[in-house]
């Protein structure tokens, strides 16, 4: 299990890195191979299902989310609803506090390609993640996690702010 978990974990960070790339096409493929090993992982439930509670497992799964919530982004310039799997109260938020940060390197990759409109994008949806997040009264693991997103959205605020001081000074 461990090996097929890691495998899916593997897969998951491949495909945000195709993401990053513009592939969607590889992301795609690697995202289904990641759903493959789940689906492999997940029969072995039936007959031991504390299972679920696996690291190796849960790390996948956390990766994928992840890796989810970024490609449903990029698709749809949302937060997007996950697949049961991946949809899970601990797993969704640690996937989407995560999917913050590779959100903040997209947003930085489009100013590079001269889109800087894409940071003022990304920072409404990632403001909104800290918003709904700040209600939950997260506490341990997935309070890490958010203070990590927390970073993220000062990360974003900082670039707008330095896209705005560029853009005066040019004028």
């Amino acid at each position: 299990m461990a090996a097929r978990s890691n495998d899916a974990l593997s897969k998951s960070k491949r495909a945000i890195f195709a993401l990053h790339r513009d592939d969607l096409t590889e992301a795609g493929g690697l995202l289904a191979q990641a759903e493959a090993q789940f689906k492999v992982i997940e029969k072995t439930f039936r007959t031991i299902p504390e299972l679920k509670e696996e690291g190796s497992y849960r790390a996948a799964l956390e990766e994928y989310a992840e890796a989810m919530l970024f490609a449903g982004y990029l698709r749809t310039g949302r937060i997007v609803v996950l697949d049961a799997r991946a949809n899970q109260p601990a797993i969704y938020l640690a996937g989407l506090s995560d999917a913050t940060g590779e959100l903040v390197r997209y947003a930085t990759r489009q100013v590079t390609l001269g889109h800087p409109e894409v940071v003022r994008e990304v920072q409404e949806v990632v403001s909104m993640v800290i918003e709904f997040m700040l209600d939950l009264d997260l506490t341990g693991y997935l309070r890490t996690k958010f203070d990590q997103a927390k970073k993220n959205l000062s990360r974003l605020e900082q670039m707008t702010y330095d896209l705005a001081i560029r853009r005066h000074e040019t004028l």
